[in-house]
């Protein structure tokens, strides 16, 4: 399966190999020593090479390898498969000897083999002037020149070569170069002349059958076998790699979202087949572990990731090993099933083995993704500044002085934005992200980066023109729709937010993040049931009296006509005062309206208390100017900010508010508020509340705001039965933290402190300190349900005598159904 990945090194006629090999009868130059090392060599040519590289290994030790043996280790170390040694060996050694061809060579085939195509095709040239008649050294670089696209050049050379010999060598060589241009007729049309033109009998017929085979060119190969008398073993192993090539084209991403699936369906029922005729065969048992590893990289590709980690754990029950690549599958569909945990320990468990540098820049992204989705940061930026380390801005393709822009670089700030977005760092993520989307107008996903870190510092708006300017580029982009979608949700878009949603699963349906974001359509589409309430525990304050308890509950439908949510609820406190119990109960209805930019609620309730019932009304609503200002306001008859103690005594009051919020960021946020209100025993009340946020310090699991909150109000009236200064002044610095206990994606479980120390002024009386302190834990799950539950304690002053209150405050908001 490794030759899924690459070509491999074959025998000098092989037309599309490598041909890396040289003939081995001819690359080897006689020893001088006792035959020891021939037997090594001869055994390394019949495929058992760990004889002679242990010996050279060891050799190395102690004494000074020869020119010729340090090729010769090159060579065995490439037939065994081992690039990076092979790397790493050309390394050591090219800068102090002149290495013979054959190692040049091979040096320039792990260099392919790894996908360096500008070191490898150096190295071809390196060996092309050495051996310049040397038809395999010619035909590895025409055909890493076709595997680098330089396309002209590598169809210039194969015709050449063509031209000049044609034979079928040359023709098979032609035929590599137009199918790595995708140029499928041209490539059987060179595969037919070699055919047509230079059979030789038998022996023909198996040399292209190798070529075709070894080269992935798989089906005429298949096709050509059944004419031949060959064993039932090889044709089972060519069946295997016909449907290895099949998985190979199932995950190449040119292909499109119809055609991917397409092509995967059809590898899968290959297998199937396989699998089914094999099944009773004793004979075929490795073949069949074969298949069933192979077929992983199909399942992957479907999206059916459950079975990748089922086959997966079945086929490593018995103890036998599996792959890397296709544990590289594996880790992958554990990432897809939010298990990153799992993931980061196979990826950590495959690249370990591999130098870093060597890793290709999906295994480098896969990495990045594993450790920052399991919450290890330290990793995940290593791994980014890793790969800013080792890309320049520029490379330079072989045979060309114009600098290219490296992929790799940009690739490597892509991630470091986004760790500096997860590791909660939005302002230095925001800024990397503008500087990027800014120097590369041109790039969609890098204005898709930077819409989601604005989104992500609560400015939608912002971000929505960011996808505007990126829509032009690409339309139809899954990552640009799906980022357009949140944005709109955000925004109470909901049309907008549907019509996307509906896109995007209609295209590809079992995608983890277009299922998710549809889930989370559903439940915004759903019910929402609120619940928010505190008792007392200890506690004798004049306003809320003793043994206190409150509780309100509220529960939405599903939208109607995009805009409209009909709620229901039922609202109760209770609490004891000097003159008796007082008590409330609040039956209430209404509907609520959201728009872009609006919100608005009217809402109906019967009020129960002092023995009596009456209607109250309320509406309540507000504008978005711009991402940052909004203002609001209600007006209330029966108003439910009532103190209990007024309505145990039979007071009423209606009322309203008016506020602004001034919003920069999740960093920063201010707002004012005037609250009037009119009690039905003259008493008129003024409210002024300011309030803020600014954020001290973020860490990825812990976060401390500074909240201050200042308070003033006024009265016509002082002779009531409920608390009533004439005026008074609170003014309450505090802090506010917050500490991530776990998190695994949208499932976060923390805990809260709060700690304040200010001042009270009252009219008439002395000035008293206020003190308060609280503890809390707060549950997110899975955007459905969010719930906190806090300890609050704080002393203060009334009527100039500092009371002490201990309570418990919970609130909870469900999401649920939806279609």
């Amino acid at each position: 399966m490794r030759a899924i990945a690459r070509i491999s090194t074959l025998r000098r006629y092989s037309v599309i190999s490598l041909a890396v090999s040289l003939c081995l009868a001819c690359t080897f130059p006689a020893r001088a020593d006792d035959g020891a090392y021939d037997k090594k060599v001869l055994l390394a040519r019949d495929g058992q090479t760990a004889p002679l590289l242990n010996w050279l290994q060891q050799r190395a030790q102690h004494a000074p390898l020869t020119e010729s043996q340090v090729a010769d280790w090159l060579q065995v170390s490439g037939w065994a498969g081992h690039d990076a040694d092979v790397i790493s060996l050309w390394r050591r050694y090219s800068p102090k000897m002149a290495i013979p061809t054959w190692g040049v060579a091979a040096a320039a085939q792990a260099y392919r083999n790894q996908q360096q195509w500008d070191v490898s095709l150096v190295l071809w040239d390196k060996a092309r002037k050495m051996s310049p008649d040397d038809d395999d050294i010619r035909a590895g670089w025409v055909m890493t020149l076709a595997d680098a696209r330089h396309d002209k050049q590598a169809l210039y050379e194969a015709q050449r070569l063509v031209r000049d010999a044609p034979s079928a060598y040359h023709y098979q060589l032609l035929a590599y170069a137009w199918r790595a241009q995708g140029k499928s007729r041209d490539s059987l049309l060179s595969l037919t002349l070699a055919w047509q033109n230079h059979q030789q009998g038998k022996a023909f017929k198996t040399d292209l059958l190798a070529a075709w085979d070894k080269n992935h060119i798989a089906f005429p190969a298949l096709r050509l076998s059944r004419s031949m008398n060959i064993s039932a073993a090889a044709s089972r192993q060519l069946e295997l790699k016909a449907a290895a090539v099949m998985v190979r084209n199932a995950r190449t991403t040119t292909h499109g979202e119809a055609e991917h699936y397409v092509v995967a369906d059809q590898v899968l029922a290959r297998y199937d087949s396989l699998l089914a005729q094999w099944k009773n065969n004793p004979d075929a048992q490795a073949d069949i572990r074969q298949a069933r590893i192979d077929r992983l990289g199909a399942l992957l590709t479907r999206q059916r990731f459950a079975e990748v980690t089922d086959e997966y754990q079945a086929l490593t029950a018995d103890g036998k090993p599996v792959p890397d690549y296709a544990k590289r599958w594996v880790a992958s569909a554990w990432l897809a099933q939010m298990r990153p945990d799992k993931a980061h320990r196979l990826f950590n468990d495959v690249y370990k083995k591999v130098s870093p540098a060597t890793l290709l820049p999906d295994d480098q992204q896969e990495m990045f993704y594993a450790s920052i989705e399991n919450e290890d940061f330290p990793a995940a930026k290593c791994e980014a500044e890793r790969i800013i380390a080792d890309s320049p801005y520029n490379t330079f393709h072989y045979g060309s002085p114009v600098p290219q822009p490296n992929d790799s670089w940009l690739n490597g700030r892509l991630l470091m934005s986004q760790y500096l977005q997860m590791a909660n760092r939005l302002p230095e993520a925001e800024q990397y992200a503008r500087h990027l989307a800014r120097s590369g107008p041109g790039n969609q996903g890098l204005l898709i980066n930077y819409a989601s870190v604005l989104a992500a510092r609560g400015l939608p708006r912002a971000a929505e023109r960011e996808l505007k300017l990126a829509e032009p580029l690409e339309p139809s982009n899954p990552e640009l729709e799906r980022q357009q979608a949140e944005v709109a949700m955000d925004l109470q878009e909901w049309r907008q937010m549907d019509l996307l949603t509906d896109d995007l699963v209609a295209r590809n349906p079992d995608a983890p993040d277009i299922r998710q974001l549809e889930r989370d359509r559903d439940l915004q589409n759903g019910y929402e049931l609120r619940i928010t309430g505190d008792k007392g525990i200890s506690s004798d304050s004049p306003i809320s009296g003793s043994h206190d308890f409150t509780l309100k509950t509220a529960l939405y439908g599903p939208r109607i006509a995009d805009h409209w949510r009909p709620f229901a609820g039922f609202n109760y406190a209770t609490g004891e005062f000097d003159e008796g119990k007082g008590s409330n109960r609040d039956v209430l209805g209404g509907v609520e309206y959201t728009s872009r930019d609006n919100w608005a609620e009217l809402g109906l309730s019967n009020r129960n208390f002092a023995g009596g019932n009456k209607l109250g009304v309320r509406f309540s609503g507000w504008h978005d100017v711009n991402d940052n200002w909004r203002i609001g306001g209600s007006a209330q008859r029966m108003s439910s900010e009532t103190p209990l103690r007024a309505l145990r005594n039979g007071i009423t009051s209606n009322g309203g508010d008016l506020w602004v919020r001034w919003y920069q960021s999740e960093r920063r946020e201010y707002q004012l508020t005037l609250a009037p209100q009119w009690f039905s025993d003259g008493n008129t009340r003024m409210a002024l509340n300011f309030t803020g946020k600014e954020r001290l310090w973020t860490t990825p699991h812990f976060t401390l705001d500074f909240t201050p909150d200042i308070s003033a109000s006024s009265n016509s009236k002082t002779d009531t039965p409920y608390y009533n200064p004439k005026r008074d002044l609170a003014i309450l610095p505090a802090l506010s933290a917050e500490q991530i206990l776990y998190r695994r994606y949208n499932t976060v479980w923390s805990q809260l402190f709060t700690a304040g120390l200010g001042t009270y002024v009252q009219k008439g009386e002395k000035n008293g300190a206020i003190t308060t302190l609280g503890y809390g834990q707060r549950i997110q799950w899975n955007n459905q349900l969010d719930m906190d539950v806090m300890l609050t304690w704080d002393k203060r002053p009334y009527d100039g005598t500092r009371e002490k209150n201990l309570g418990v405050a919970f609130d909870l908001n469900y999401r649920f159904g939806g279609h």
